[in-house]
């Protein structure tokens, strides 16, 4: 025999640790991969079930609190209108609306319109006859006597009340959250508020009870020729309330404990300026900032704050002219009457210390 040559033993080696490495490693990776395959699909399980919770935690996360960024996604147009508070604008965009309206048929300043021409079903779903129930307020009688008089009823109306949105009422009363063309129950609740303040205080009030939303999309322009001449015939004026209430909110979320009793929370909105500027809309928002603090030093709670919104809600007219949301669509009546009430003790006791 002759010795292998030393170049063919050392590839003979050579193939020898290979395959025991490979026996090695098999003996060592077969577990491993087991492992790995029980464990790694239910990790990918996981992980499926993480990835097909992404747009609901999205959508928890970024609209669960305002359902309008889901319309306004899904109908871009939706962003260049308005549904509650806004008022129609000379801009631009609002130019293109105007035209491309004309030429679709369809009102694009509107999202009740551009919702039902996307869903003819809607066109079929008007509210039915309203059912007839009393609006009188009687849940919290006013004290038809006179007290601490501030000023004279025959003297200057100090207090001025409008609603720009006047058909806007509460579902717990009237089953409905707007009567369109009509007065809603904000007007009760305007008129509660002046019945307090003249009854209770003396403070006379200029109020109009006038429908300015006929047509919803022009409510701000018609309410502010209300107010101009509600101005007009008082100029010794010396706070503008314009009554809404407001919507989006649950029944929990629309009451407020006070003294034992269930009332209606209120809120005070101030323009921005950013439609259009006035250098009187700081003094709205100190106003409404004055009111709210007040508010809740006599009633803990009753005020949900001050908040500022993009529009300007007739405010230039007036350096106290504040909008109020008393109740939301989820109360009753009675409960912003309550309310009403208890803010005509605050504007009062307001009134009195800027004297």
């Amino acid at each position: 025999m002759y010795p292998l040559p030393a170049a063919g033993r050392l590839r003979y080696m050579r193939a020898g640790h290979v395959c025991k490495f490979i026996a090695l490693a098999g003996v060592v990776l077969m577990p491993l991969l087991l492992f790995f395959q029980v464990t790694g699909a239910a990790a990918l399980m996981t992980l499926k079930e993480s990835a097909g919770r992404i747009p609901e935690e999205v959508i928890a996360v970024f609209y669960q609190r305002e359902p309008l960024k889901i319309l306004q996604c899904a109908l871009p147009v939706l962003c260049w209108g308005g549904f509650e508070e806004d008022s129609r604008t000379d801009s631009l965009s609002q130019s293109l609306l105007d035209s491309l309206g004309a030429v679709v048929q369809v009102n694009l300043c509107s999202p009740v319109a551009v919702l039902r021409s996307q869903m003819p079903l809607l066109v079929m779903s008007e509210p039915r006859g309203v059912v007839a129930v009393s609006r009188s307020g009687d849940a919290h009688p006013v004290n038809p006597v006179p007290v601490n008089k501030v000023s004279a009823l025959l003297g200057d109306s100090l207090v001025i009340i409008y609603n720009t949105h006047t058909g806007e009422t509460y579902s717990m009363t009237d089953r409905v959250e707007r009567l369109d063309g009509r007065q809603g129950g904000v007007v009760t609740v305007a008129a509660a508020l002046q019945d307090t303040l003249e009854g209770k205080y003396g403070i006379k009030v200029a109020r109009s009870d006038r429908i300015n939303d006929a047509n919803y999309d022009n409510a701000y322009i018609e309410s502010e020729k209300t107010a101009k001449e509600l101005l007009a015939d008082n100029p010794k004026a010396r706070v503008v309330f314009d009554i809404h209430r407001d919507a989006a909110k649950s029944r929990e979320q629309s009451l407020v404990t006070v003294n034992g009793e269930k009332v209606a929370p209120i809120l005070f909105i101030t323009g921005s300026g950013a439609r259009k500027s006035s250098a009187g809309l700081q003094q709205n928002y100190a106003f409404a900032a004055k009111l709210s603090g007040k508010v809740n030093e006599m009633y803990p709670g009753l005020s949900l704050g001050v908040r500022v919104k993009n529009s300007n809600y007739n405010q230039y007219l007036h350096p106290h002219a504040v909008l109020v949301e008393i109740g939301t669509s989820k109360n009753s009546v009675e409960e912003a009457v309550r309310s009403a009430v208890l803010l005509a003790d605050v504007v009062v006791r307001v009134i009195t210390e800027e004297s």
